[in-house]
Order: structure tokens, then sequence, then C-alpha cells
């Protein structure tokens, strides 16, 4: 009897698996179809940290948090935005320690007032490195003297590289606003893929963005920068 009921309990034991591996996974999937659908898109403050502050936003549809940040940096509109025109390694180096390439694939053009860019940086040894083709583009509000310099992907712009992984998702926003006692206003609005899970994307993300605002006045006081002048700027605060 021991050796007949044996095998029996070996097929109830791997049915049991199978029940419970289906139910896992059904809790798994409904789990993460509450999560991409919930959300109310409004920013919610995750860091105030010396004049800092970083919002993590929750949009309906979507599983990966768009990140919000702003401060004010002490620094100038020709040199804030001559750092997001600088398509150089150097720059890109400055701004992502594991950017490794960057070069102007279309050089600035005066008509769109836009230019196309393509960086890549590494991400650790188990994954491949991220590919950024971005179209960038500027604006101004002529009233409120706001500048606006937006990222957004455009990965059918060259072929395809097997060495790493392109971007088929960003649309982020920098906004810059001459203050009345000379220093510029920054905000940051960030959606963007890089093809991790979004449960580890989420958790990183706002950190991620609280450091680069910590650095935005190393970034943008650069050296470099200090004869910077942007000729269709209009780079003094709106009148009361």
């Amino acid at each position: 009897m021991q050796q007949q009921s044996s095998p029996r309990r070996k097929r109830r034991f791997g049915k049991f698996l199978l029940v419970t591996f289906g139910v896992l996974a059904g809790l798994g999937v409904a789990a993460h179809l509450i999560w991409k659908y919930s959300g109310d898109g409004v920013p919610q403050l995750v860091v105030d940290e010396d004049g800092i502050k970083v919002y993590k936003i929750k949009k309906s549809g979507s599983s990966l948090y768009t990140i919000k940040a702003t401060r004010v940096v002490d620094t100038s509109m020709d040199k804030a935005v001559s750092a997001m025109l600088d398509g150089s390694l150097e720059n890109c180096a400055d701004w992502n320690p594991n950017c490794y390439v960057s070069r102007v694939v279309e050089p600035w053009d005066a008509k769109t007032s836009s230019y196309l860019q393509l960086w890549t940086q590494k991400m650790g040894s188990m994954l491949k490195p991220r590919e950024f083709l971005l179209r960038v583009n500027f604006s101004q509000d002529p009233q409120t003297r706001s500048a606006t310099v937006q990222f957004k992907a455009e990965p059918d712009k060259l072929p395809p590289d097997d060495c790493c992984v392109r971007l088929s998702h960003m649309q982020s926003r920098w906004q810059f606003t001459p203050t009345p006692d000379g220093k510029v206003g920054v905000e940051l609005l960030m959606d963007i893929d890089v093809g991790v899970p979004y449960f580890l994307f989420n958790a990183q993300a706002p950190n991620n963005v609280h450091w680069t605002f910590e650095n935005l006045p190393r970034l943008f006081n650069q050296p470099r920068y200090d004869n910077a002048k942007v000729d269709w700027l209009l780079t003094s605060a709106a009148a009361p």
C-alpha cells in the first residue's frame, strides 16, 4: 500500500503546485493591472530639502511615475540654456557619469529651434547600455520669459545598433524662468521609460532627480559657459 500511495501523493502534490502557481500568477497580473490603472495624476511631494522639491505623479494607464522637480539656481538664463544646447561628451558625462557616447546627429536648426542628439549610457554589468536618440526643442514665452526645453525620443531616426537598447519613450520638459533677483527658477517634468522593471524605476527615480537638482549650480556654472550668450533668448524677468 505504501508503494501504491506514494505516486498518488506525488501527483496530488504536483497538482497542488500547479494550482498554487496559477493562483499566484493570476494575483500578480491582477495586482499589476490595479497598479497600472490607478492614480489621479496629482503630484505628491516626496523630497523637500534645501530649496529642492521632488514630486511623484501616478497617472492612470502608466506603471511608471512621472517625476516633477523644482528649485531656484544662482545662475543666468544664458548659462542654463547653453548647458541644454551643449551636445558634447564632456557635458553628457557631467550630467550623467555613466554617459560614454554623445554626438549631435542633426545640428541646431533655427527654423525649428531644435537639434537631434544621440547619447549612450552604461546600465551595469547585467543590462545592455541604453541609447537616447532625442529631439531637443526650444521655445520661450515672450510674456513670462519662461524658456522651455523638451526632450522627445525619436528612436527611428537612425538604424538600430546591436550594442544597445534604444529608448522608445521619453517626453521630458525643462522650464527656466528668470527671477527678479537675477536667478533662474528651474522646473523639470520627466516622463521616461529606460526599460527596467517599474518597481525599480519608481523606487530610484525621485532620488536620481534629487541628485541632479543638487548639482544644477555646478552644471550650469561650468567655466565653459562663462561667456555664454544665446542671441534669441530673452533673459530678464517679466515686468510685474
